[in-house]
């Protein structure tokens, strides 16, 4: 294809041919994997209804380190991708990590325009709601997906 041609000549030349770039892209990658799957742990887990003694303000309070583990991702992912789209495009691994991603997204919408402002109220004593229940799991589940399928990218072929 025309465009991936383009961009792993044009973009892609400085993430593939400097010596240093893959393996820095790899190391912010997994540090910015660390910080959105830690942060979401917690706050799924609680969303599940586990370790309710920590108050829901304070897990809330874990977001920001989430979403700056996202943007980490964001960033070193793309810089993969056009470092060698000819072998991420086609790759069954990569789309459905694509997909799942795009699912979680959706999710934490879900959770950002429903659900966050009612978890900041939550006490250990209160009865957390089936959508909440929902939400957390989904994002476990969808998260550690994504992190699966990112593992196996190297190890799928095409689709």
């Amino acid at each position: 294809m025309a465009i991936l041609d383009w961009i792993a000549a044009n973009l892609g030349y400085y993430v593939y041919t400097l010596p240093w770039t893959w393996p820095i892209l790899e190391t912010l990658h997994f540090f910015g994997l660390c910080l959105l799957l830690g942060g979401l742990l917690v706050i799924d887990l609680r969303m599940l209804g586990v370790n309710r003694i920590l108050p829901s303000v304070t897990v809330h309070d874990l977001l920001p380190f989430a979403i700056t583990g996202f943007v980490i991702n964001l960033v070193s992912g793309a810089a993969f991708y056009v470092g060698d789209p000819h072998r991420y495009t086609p790759n069954i691994a990569f789309q459905l990590k694509m997909v799942l991603c795009i699912l979680a997204g959706l999710n934490a919408l879900y959770y950002q325009k429903n659900l966050a402002a009612e978890m900041d109220s939550w006490t250990e004593n209160t009865e957390i709601p089936a959508n909440a229940k929902v939400v957390g799991a989904a994002s476990l589940i969808l998260w550690f997906g994504v992190l699966s399928f990112g593992r196996l990218i190297p190890y799928m072929g095409t689709g």
